[in-house]
């Protein structure tokens, strides 16, 4: 059988899924020559909420973070998230912008890309789809996957060929909810590669209900030819499998892996030691529970975005409605036509379901976010709105074209009203922040300073020398014997 290749997310989507995306660039370059000869097939090194929150909270610049990883790490390919005609944020970013941030990624160090929608929309995807293979870059197509009635395996293989119709070198499969079950990873899997030939196939599971190692065991059956992995103090829980583990379950199935399980270790150690430094616990496996499942699978909104909702609910004293809010989640998603959850989307539907039972009128003041989603602001949805809400949103205005204004040039406007910019990358950092957060990061933006892995046995002793519950420690190898006592080592 031929081989499975790893795509590691530990930097990107892992920690972003449990940490925040608040993992700094020194927990990462000391690591990074070891990814580099890991044997994985390819490094995700960033995403749009990547570099907005970097600059923004870490005060760090993600295009140095960029170069020094690609610098550590110089042979192994490295990719990116895009999405789609946005990049980031919920604004439509010009097709100049969308060309400008492909060749500045690629003068970065990224050589692939994963280009995502969440309508699954082809016209939102086009211009990046087709510039990206214009610069050379590896492009993967990726088709969000929720549970619900729209994606049949028929969708899935359906915007697959769509994909593959436009010259893409991989797609990609995706269950970012965590909600994929087994035997349907199985034959969805199966439906795509059917449609797809001898294309490269990639599955992303999230493990956020239990089902992510049967998915992923089910997902080698069909024959991908990519799995989505972490490094273990980073993975399951809310995010990807580990990478160890799915090595492991691909050997049982028959499929070679070849990658250095010595490096892979090396990995999940110095991780280990940057949750420790961090105070980041290491989640476990979550077990299957039908009962959480069928909660879940109604509204699917990340966990993230709950813990904003609850604060929404907190400021008004009505925390106790969550069940309530999540209910009424489970048929706004429904009502919206199923779009994939994440920004902007998830917010439209757990804003809505809060506005709905704070007001107890559904649909009484939506957003205006929400009224041009309804027109088709943000691309088609991927299911019929329902007609009665789609009617109330609307108002009878006239439909949007996702494209309209597009193909205008917005650099010239933009570096005449606020430049000079230091660079392109400068110009894309102020375009990823609102002007006070690009005005903050310029003012307090620290160095990217970071030392050498330290001897485990080094780390150890200094990191028992600062106890203060332990009155002695022997730690003895061979001839080596290190005693510590009352603070002091002998």
């Amino acid at each position: 059988m031929k081989k499975l290749l790893i795509l590691d997310e530990t930097l990107r989507n892992a920690q972003q899924s449990l940490w925040a995306t608040r993992m700094r660039t020194k927990s990462m370059l000391p690591i990074a020559s070891v990814m580099d000869q890991a044997g994985f097939d390819t490094i995700c090194v960033g995403a749009g909420v990547t570099f907005e929150t970097a600059a923004m909270y870490l005060h760090e610049d993600p295009w140095e973070r960029m170069r020094l990883l690609r610098r550590e790490a110089p042979r192994t390919r490295f990719d990116v998230l895009v999405r789609a005609r946005n990049l980031w944020g919920w604004r439509a970013q010009p097709f100049d912008v969308q060309t400008l941030y492909l060749e500045t990624l690629l003068r970065n160090g990224v050589d692939s890309f994963k280009l995502f929608d969440g309508l699954n929309d082809m016209r939102n995807m086009d211009h990046l789809l087709s510039e990206g293979i214009r610069l050379g870059f590896k492009v993967k197509g990726f088709v969000g996957f929720n549970e619900s009635p729209a994606h049949t395996d028929e969708y899935l293989a359906e915007k697959a060929k769509e994909f593959v119709q436009r010259g893409v070198h991989a797609i990609v499969i995706s269950d970012s909810a965590g909600v994929m079950r087994p035997e349907r990873a199985r034959s969805a899997l199966t439906a795509v590669r059917a449609a797809i030939g001898d294309l490269e196939l990639h599955f992303h599971a999230h493990t956020s209900t239990g089902l992510g190692r049967e998915a992923c065991r089910q997902a080698i059956r069909a024959g991908v030819d990519v799995i989505w992995t972490a490094a273990r103090p980073v993975a399951w829980g809310t995010a990807l499998p580990a990478t160890r583990d799915v090595i492991q379950i691909a050997r049982e199935e028959g499929r070679t892996v070849e990658v250095d399980e010595d490096r892979i270790r090396e990995i999940d150690d110095w991780f280990y030691w940057v949750a420790h430094e961090e105070g980041q616990p290491v989640p476990e496996e979550l077990p299957f529970d039908p009962a959480h499942f069928q909660s879940y699978i109604g509204h699917q909104i990340p966990g993230g975005m709950i813990s904003n909702l609850v604060k929404q609910l907190q400021d008004r004293w009505l925390e106790k409605r969550l069940p309530d809010v999540l209910e009424d989640a489970s048929r706004v998603r429904a009502e919206l036509g199923y779009p994939h959850m994440s920004t902007p989307f998830s917010q439209f539907v757990g804003v809505q379901a809060v506005m709905n039972v704070i007001q107890g009128e559904r649909y009484a003041t939506p957003p205006e976010a929400l009224r041009l989603y309804s027109r088709g602001a943000f691309g088609k949805p991927i299911w019929p709105l329902d007609p009665n809400v789609q009617d109330r949103l609307t108002g009878g205005a006239a439909p949007i074209d996702p494209l309209d204004g597009l193909d205008e040039p917005a650099l010239p406007k933009i570096r005449a009203e606020h430049g000079p910019f230091e660079s392109d990358e400068d110009l894309l950092l102020f375009l990823f922040l609102h002007p006070a957060a690009y005005g903050d990061f310029k003012k307090n933006r620290q160095p990217i300073t970071w030392s050498p892995r330290p001897h485990p046995v080094c780390a150890l002793v200094k990191a028992l020398a600062g106890r203060t519950d332990i009155a002695s420690v022997e730690i003895e190898r061979g001839p080596l014997k290190v005693t510590l006592s009352g603070g002091t080592g002998n």
